[in-house]
């Protein structure tokens, strides 16, 4: 972190060092979190290809490309989202050509270029033009440190590394894995545990995961479980300050306070914050990055791109020069488009405010305008293309949302729809969310910026995205997720308009006085209100209590003497102890078994044993890529007839074609869920014969249900004996036994 020296002699190399070493600990922290994971050499390899393979070529062309030089926080951030997109589009173009393990070269010829080209060089590697101060280096770290510390106390340090605890198993990153799986080898992907069905879907992670494989040889277990997530989420912290340094750094922001904490502030919010929770029985969704950084890597891939298209966007629509910047914004566009299918959509709801604004106020149009015909093509190109015209069960139903969050069902009375409780839900979830980016109200000035209608549009999109479309597993809720860093950024910038008013420098104090007595106040309402039943006491006690803290703050500060008005004070402390205060389950989450339930859910089960995990394992090593494989297991877990069909470690282990493992996560598992109304995790599987052809080789082996696998293609047998369909001992007559362990058995067909 490049910083600005006191220019005073010897500070100045003082103030430098004493910005760049902010950058300590989290190197720090970040090894630890990795190596806790992972083998120290698949660590090393998998920094060295992030920083030299992806980062440091990502740089050149941001700079190259972007003529951007403000400091080394945001280069190294954007460098490697950059990076990122160059290596996905690389990787896809080698794949169809069958060079998926060449698709890193792209990286050494980038440095070369960026070394011995003089004109390259003298573009490239100049010094920063507004380095950060050291406070606002350290403010940053720390305000980093604890957004992944968070992410990793509640992710990789229960899953990682992946598959060693049968009891600590999240069935959805055994899907992610398996994804990846498929794009090493196959183009299109394909879901691996279950054949014969197309995958459209947000893949690109699972290609970047891919081309990481290839070029460093660490295996997908070590990178979907230990290593991807951290790179991705510090990235995304980071772009979260760079954005709202777009904001303090502005034409309307010269000469304002704030450029200082609001950035880190802004990341604490973005990171953990984003909804107050005052129900002690009941969440009222996660919103923050922390929620589904791990639990969701694609959330977290989009999150970054969204982010940075967000940067580039409003440098353009601020000024439309230098003319290459738009091969960033179509870049990052592109990349982002499969990367999570919420991105585009709200780019184009952000360039589209714009313009309407721009039309009314009768000002220069055209890089909006521009902008979202763009965003509009790449949008209907990834439909095509990348989801096949699929909508992966997402469907317009107008509130649905609020019977799916946790409210709803303890509030709730009798049979079918409740409309009372779906909007008592709805009241209490919206004031949760609303007060936690309650600072977007007083942007003021900042409205004269387009970087505020961009951010505002995104989020409005998002907010009616969210509102009006209901998916399985709640997943519109993603359409705020992606949102919620504009949000904290513009609430933040609304606290820095507000702490403005004030008239004095000393009115920043009240800021980390109101986290702290917000994050209190939040704490004791939740204590109080544990035995009150329903959601009125509990909301009541919670807003009761931020108010007293508020006014306590305002109270104070006019006590001592303090300018400005009392409404003034009061509402700085109000905006920072609401949006402060909506941190306070998730850092409870830390210490208390209940908290962590409530704010990240319960601990995934349901996984393999050593011996199974073992058996895959050895699949992987004795097959060929192409070899198919059938097995007896279909149900992560069952109850009678209900089958969780979830289960996909064999797939992510073995990395091969499994005939029927599950049948969960597939384009047409969600499209019978729309026209049946059955959770598309516990759907029979449609192809009876198929099954009926798997299982009965696994019952009741003869020759002829022998030779009906070979006829799809199945040359090994995977069997499970724990759980799954019953095994005939006659099996041995017709395959032969290649590996056993103390839970399972592979046979190679005759």
């Amino acid at each position: 972190m490049w910083v600005r020296g006191r220019r005073r002699g010897a500070g100045v190399g003082g103030g430098v060092w004493a910005g760049r070493l902010a950058v300590v600990p989290v190197v720090v922290l970040g090894v630890a979190m990795l190596r806790g994971g992972g083998p120290a050499l698949d660590v090393a390899k998998f920094v060295g290809f992030v920083g030299f393979g992806v980062t440091l070529p990502g740089i050149v062309l941001w700079r190259l490309i972007g003529n951007y030089r403000r400091n080394l926080v945001e280069d190294f951030a954007a460098g490697f989202a950059v990076g990122c997109a160059v290596q996905l589009l690389v990787y896809l173009a080698f794949a169809e050509a069958g060079l998926q393990r060449w698709s890193w070269v792209w990286g050494p010829i980038v440095l070369l270029v960026g070394a011995f080209s003089p004109v390259v060089r003298r573009k490239v590697w100049r010094r920063v033009e507004d380095p950060l101060t050291p406070l606002a280096a350290w403010l940053l770290s720390a305000s980093c440190l604890l957004v992944v510390f968070v992410i990793y106390a509640k992710g990789p340090r229960y899953y990682a590394p992946g598959f060693a605890k049968a009891q600590a198993h999240y069935p959805d990153m055994a899907f992610h894995q398996a994804l990846a799986a498929s794009a090493k080898s196959d183009v299109p992907i394909v879901p691996l545990w279950v054949s014969g069905e197309p995958m459209k879907y947000q893949t690109f992670f699972h290609q970047i995961t891919a081309a990481t494989s290839w070029a460093t040889g660490i295996n997908l277990t070590n990178l979907v479980y230990s290593l991807m997530w951290l790179p991705l989420a510090l990235a995304g912290c980071a772009l979260v300050f760079v954005l709202t340094q777009r904001f303090l750094t502005g034409p309307e922001a010269l000469g304002r306070t704030g450029t200082t904490w609001a950035g880190p502030l802004a990341v604490v919010l973005a990171g953990i914050g984003g909804t107050l929770q005052p129900l002690p029985e009941a969440g009222l969704g996660g919103m923050s990055m922390a929620s589904s950084a791990y639990a969701s890597p694609t959330q977290n891939f989009g999150v970054m791109l969204s982010l940075l298209l967000a940067v580039v966007a409003i440098d353009l629509l601020r000024d439309p020069s230098p003319k290459s910047r738009w091969i960033l914004l179509v870049l990052i566009a592109v990349a982002a488009s499969g990367a999570k299918a919420t991105v585009v959509p709200l780019a184009v709801c952000g360039f589209g405010l714009v313009l309407l604004f721009r039309l009314f106020t009768r000002s220069p149009f055209r890089a909006p305008l521009v902008a979202t015909a763009a965003m509009l093509v790449v949008f209907a190109g990834s439909v095509l293309i990348i989801f096949g015209g699929e909508s992966s069960g997402l469907q317009v139903k107008f509130g649905s949302l609020f019977t799916q969050l946790q409210p709803y069902a303890t509030l709730r009375h009798g049979t079918g729809l409740d409309r009372s409780a779906e909007l008592l839900s709805a009241a209490t979830s919206l004031t949760a969310w609303g007060l936690a980016i309650v600072g977007v109200l007083f942007l003021r000035r900042f409205w004269r910026d387009p970087a505020t209608p961009y951010l505002v549009g995104a989020a409005i999109g998002a907010i009616f995205a969210t509102l009006l479309t209901s998916q399985p597993g709640i997943s519109q809720i993603y359409f705020y997720r992606t949102a919620l860093p504009f949000l904290a950024v513009l609430s933040c910038v609304g606290l820095v308009q507000l702490v403005h008013r004030l008239g004095d420098r000393r009115a920043a104090l009240l800021v980390p006085v109101g986290a702290a007595l917000g994050v209190g106040a939040c704490a004791i309402a939740r204590l109080r209100s544990n035995d009150l039943p329903g959601v009125k006491g509990p909301m009541l006690w919670m807003l009761g209590a931020l108010l007293v803290a508020a006014l306590l703050i305002a109270a104070g500060w006019k006590l001592s003497g303090r300018p400005g008005s009392r409404t003034t004070a009061f509402l700085v402390a109000f905006v920072a102890t609401c949006t402060i205060g909506a941190t306070t389950l998730p850092l409870e989450g830390l210490v208390s078994k209940q908290a962590s339930v409530l704010a990240f859910g319960k601990i995934g089960l349901g996984g393999p044993s050593k011996a199974e995990r073992d058996a895959a394992r050895w699949i992987y090593a004795n097959s060929d890529t192409d070899d198919v494989v059938a097995t007896n297991v279909h149900c992560l877990f069952q109850h009678g007839n209900l089958c969780d069909s979830r289960h996909f470690w064999i797939a992510a282990l073995s990395e091969r074609q499994m005939l029927v493992e599950g049948w969960a996560y597939t384009n047409k598992a969600n499209s019978l869920s729309i026209t049946t109304g059955v959770n598309p995790s516990v759907l029979p599987f449609w192809n009876k014969d198929l099954l009926a052809a798997n299982n009965t080789a696994f019952t009741a082996p003869t020759q002829a249900a022998i030779d009906k696998l070979r006829q799809y293609g199945v040359r090994w047998l995977y069997v499970d004996r724990r759980a799954g369909v019953r095994v005939s001992p006659m099996l041995s007559h017709y395959a032969q036994l290649r590996h056993t362990t103390a839970g399972a058995q592979i046979y190679e067909l005759r």
